[in-house]
């Protein structure tokens, strides 16, 4: 059976969006047509204890803590059983990616979906709706032209056009998490962007009374973090439009929120059982979910006396210009 790499994991999670915009023409007219396609890139590269093994795979989700949580699964298989390569058709990711979505986001994302590459090549794909061909032409020139992934995007783009897609195609990406693991040390800094603010974080957790860091530990833990920022917004957003009484509180959106709640205490269950493991540090300082629920709730409140004041403004001119036609016809 292997066991943890001795040597430091490095790992980047890449936030990525691509925005493919082309010019259709009907008849005489022209129609723009757009697709975005999102892609979070997780670079895992693995290497055995003795390092005479090492592998790399690149994993592909929807959103970001999918990512994550499947490549600290797939590092779990790596580090107790040994190399994965040469038994690609023997690993069943398809449970793996059940354990990933099982609960909330099985029932709540209706758009999850999540690609594994290896050397270029799918290995493993799933989920509820498909990803943009995009990526796959970018996996395949990443392989042929390692070390440079932006000249491998712009080779992407060129073959993607010469193979039918006729599209304008602009790209941004930043990096949103990086974690760093020995059996003594491990880190993680990332940085989450969400509709009404940016969180950004860093925990280093120490090994502590014999328990050494793992690498599946800290890819597990970045993924509740990364997770709970997303769903907190939700629940926050969400309680707030029942209070409102924009949403009716048997609705399933209602439902949706009082679920993601639900969630960010497990989220906190398995943070504090880490925490109780290792000694862990926070850099400003551990995300509180429960203060992002009420920012949440705080900014849709404010969108909504935004919105109101809109709505009384848009009636106001509307009874000014009604006045001021039946003046007219008055003086008629």
């Amino acid at each position: 059976m292997a066991s943890e790499s001795v040597n430091e994991f490095s790992a980047t999670l890449i936030r990525e969006k691509f925005v493919l915009d082309r010019i259709d023409e009907v008849g005489d007219d022209q129609k723009n047509h757009r697709e975005v396609a999102l892609g979070n890139r997780f670079i895992l590269p693995l290497i055995s204890m003795q390092g005479t093994t090492q592998e790399e795979f690149i994993i592909r989700a929807q959103n970001m803590h999918m990512s994550v949580r499947f490549a600290g699964l797939m590092a779990k298989e790596f580090y107790r059983t040994g190399p994965l390569a040469p038994r690609l058709e023997e690993i069943e990711f398809d449970e793996m990616l059940k354990l990933v979505v099982k609960g909330y986001e099985e029932k709540w994302n209706p758009s999850y979906w999540l690609c594994v590459y290896h050397k270029g090549e799918v290995i493993f794909e799933d989920g509820i709706v498909r990803r943009s061909p995009l990526l796959d032409i970018i996996e395949k020139c990443d392989a042929q032209n390692p070390n440079d992934y932006d000249s491998s995007v712009q080779m992407a783009k060129e073959a993607f056009k010469k193979s039918g897609y006729d599209y304008t195609i602009t790209h941004d990406s930043n990096i949103a998490t990086l974690v760093t693991v020995t059996p003594e040390i491990g880190k993680t800094a990332a940085i989450v962007r969400g509709p009404n603010k940016k969180t950004t974080f860093n925990f280093t957790a120490h090994a502590k009374d014999g328990h050494k860091v793992q690498v599946a530990q800290c890819l597990n833990i970045t993924a509740a973090f990364l997770e709970g920022v997303q769903v907190a917004f939700a629940a926050g957003m969400l309680r707030e439009q029942e209070r409102l009484e924009l949403i009716d509180k048997f609705s399933p959106e209602a439902k949706k929120g009082r679920e993601a709640g639900k969630l960010l205490g497990k989220l906190n269950l398995v943070i504090n059982q880490f925490e109780n493991l290792l000694d862990v540090n926070y850099r400003p300082e551990r995300p509180q979910f429960t203060q992002m629920i009420d920012d949440a709730a705080a900014f849709i409140y404010r969108q909504h006396l935004r919105d109101e004041a809109a709505k009384e403004e848009k009636e106001k001119q509307q009874e000014r210009a009604d006045n001021g036609q039946t003046e007219d016809q008055t003086e008629e």
